[in-house]
């Protein structure tokens, strides 16, 4: 699985008014000051969360961004559907086929049963962690994001 920067730094700006006064918010400047990214890819990621109804914003001299929910009704795959996706067995599938068209194993394949497992594991867990759940010291959210994993792996 691969995390692309857009929702690496669109979950960060998330978390920014998410600690924030709900009333007030935070305008775009503060979260790019406070995150070190660009006022204007600050300003591209506010959009695409503001299109997606997870934020809106707030005209005037007091203007800025807030949540349009609270931290506890959001969920992480809230976040990364709005800003990217996970890739489905069929895109992950398609990616691949070799030289050849399409992929040699498309009518029966057991690699695919690995990807559908693991793509339906991660779209699960994200579900479940919500964004109050990151919000917090690091051996706390840790703490709370292993709670949330019914069956541990180990390496």
């Amino acid at each position: 699985m691969k995390i692309t920067a857009q929702e690496e730094y669109g979950l960060r700006c998330l978390l920014q008014l998410a600690q924030a006064d709900r009333e007030t918010g935070l305008s775009v400047k503060e979260i790019a000051s406070k995150e070190g990214i660009s006022p204007a890819y600050v300003e591209k990621l506010l959009r695409l969360m503001a299109k997606a109804g997870l934020i809106h914003s707030v005209r005037g001299v007091n203007g800025g961004y807030r949540l349009d929910r609270k931290p506890t009704e959001l969920s992480l795959r809230d976040v990364v559907r709005a800003l990217g996706s996970l890739p489905t067995t069929e895109e992950i599938c398609d990616r691949h086929p070799g030289n050849r068209t399409s992929c040699v194993h498309i009518q029966e394949c057991c690699i695919r049963s690995a990807w559908s497992t693991l793509t339906q594991a991660i779209d699960g867990f994200m579900g479940k962690v919500l964004i109050s759940d990151l919000m917090g010291p690091e051996a706390k959210v840790t703490q709370t994001l292993q709670s949330r994993i019914t069956t541990p792996f180990s390496v």
